[in-house]
């Protein structure tokens, strides 16, 4: 099959967006299908370089942005979104003088991958894939008074904002002229706008790369043994009031003496910073609490093996790429079963909470409860480190790819399994 895929953000050297262009055009050309990548020609070096090294004939790429004139839109407020449709729009013309040659059979668009931003694919007349795409995911209502002020304030524009863009002519085009939308989470499916719901279904856009996960075998270690002084938990990310540390914070005061059992490592920077270790200081936990700096990503994957357990109560995160590579470490994940980690997190590779109908403090009781079964139960730890490597391994790349152009793996999966998993571990 002849596949073009959009991938505005595509590189073989970077994370993020650009890595799931690059990983998705790497593995839908690895199950044997031809691929043309149209992607922004600032990320033409990078890509002619890694492929020029390694020999890499397919994925081929299409190179297009547009003048330097236009591209000082970026300098304005908001203005990479306007320069991002302009791409989109004026790609929709290339692609179609190419489609007239090459004759494809298919075209995916998978960056930028956001529910509220168009893409002019459908033009071709052949099937459009739109996704997967996130963005639709937002707060509990029970769960947004420990966002803080500025916090409650960000997530209410942004919550307009998403009502506002996907009511536009050009996104109600898309979503028209797609023959499937492909979600990241149900909450993002769900935003979608009931008329075209119908031809959607749920998928991470994210995947662990194999050759790291061997690496993360090589270098797994044991579970936490009886003896040890205390439950090393590690969360990875951008420090931001709908990340859910006050959740964290709050569970953490709820276990009371055993509170001296745990300890809780912070890698990550941001806004909140200062609002949370105030509310650490409040809650006298400030003292289990360590904190450092976004660092290096070579240098944090050599420091997954030194913690227990990965805490990531965030309370709209479409994706979560640390969620993965910390299971393929083998630490059990506890997180909320809101956006990517509910989706990526199953009973046997940790706890996803429950937060439907359920308060701040319930949502903290839930998960201090949590991390007290696991605190008594070494076993129950050893069990969920060995589920977490088994999950990894099952939410590659290739894994993702094959969903969506082999066979559908994910019927059935961990959509159905997350319901209530405080109860089970």
């Amino acid at each position: 099959m002849k596949v073009l895929l959009s991938a505005y953000s595509c590189s073989p050297t970077a994370g993020s967006e650009p890595a799931i262009g690059w990983n998705w055009a790497r593995c839908i050309g690895a199950e044997g299908h031809e691929v043309t990548v149209a992607t922004r020609a600032i990320n033409r070096k990078d890509i002619e370089g890694y492929c020029t090294k390694r020999g890499i004939q397919n994925p081929q790429f299409l190179f297009h942005d547009l003048p330097a004139l236009v591209q000082k839109l970026y300098k304005l407020p908001f203005g990479n979104y306007l320069y991002y449709s302009l791409w989109q729009y004026t790609l929709a013309k290339k692609a179609a003088e190419l489609h007239k040659r090459e004759k494809f059979d298919q075209v995916q668009h998978i960056t930028w991958g956001s529910f509220r931003l168009p893409s002019f694919m459908g033009k071709l007349g052949i099937p459009f894939i739109f996704g997967p795409v996130a963005g639709g995911e937002d707060a509990p209502k029970g769960l947004r008074k420990g966002l803080g002020l500025r916090g409650r304030v960000w997530d209410a524009l942004r919550r307009f904002s998403n009502s506002l863009f996907i009511a536009v002519p050009f996104m109600r085009r898309t979503y028209s002229e797609a023959t499937e939308i492909v979600a990241t989470t149900p909450e993002t499916l769900e935003a979608i706008p009931a008329a075209y719901r119908e031809k959607g279904r749920v998928q991470l856009a994210i995947g662990i790369d194999s050759e790291s996960l061997m690496a993360a075998a090589a270098t797994a270690k044991r579970a936490t043994a009886p003896d040890r002084a205390a439950l090393e938990m590690l969360f990875v990310g951008r420090i931001l009031p709908w990340k859910g540390l006050h959740l964290a914070f709050r569970a953490i005061a709820s276990l009371g003496d055993k509170a001296r059992e745990v300890r809780f490592t912070i890698i990550g920077s941001g806004s909140d910073e200062p609002r949370l270790k105030k509310l650490a200081r409040h809650l006298e936990v400030e003292d289990r609490i360590r904190w450092k700096s976004s660092i290096p990503r070579q240098e944090l994957i050599g420091m997954y093996p030194d913690f227990d357990l990965f805490l990531f109560p965030s309370l709209h995160d479409s994706g979560g790429l640390a969620v993965l590579e910390a299971m393929s470490f083998g630490l059990p994940v506890v997180c909320l079963d809101l956006g990517g980690p509910g989706v990526s997190v199953n009973n046997t590779a940790g706890c996803v909470i429950t937060t439907k109908g359920r308060s701040e403090d319930e949502v903290a009781e839930a998960i201090a409860g949590s991390l007290e079964r696991i605190l008594c139960d070494a076993a129950m730890l050893a069990s969920l480190s060995d589920g977490a490597r088994r999950r990894a391994r099952a939410l590659t790349w290739e894994a993702a790819v094959q969903t969506l152009y082999v066979t559908d793996l994910a019927a059935g999966g961990a959509g159905q399994e997350n319901q209530c998993y405080e109860q089970v571990i």
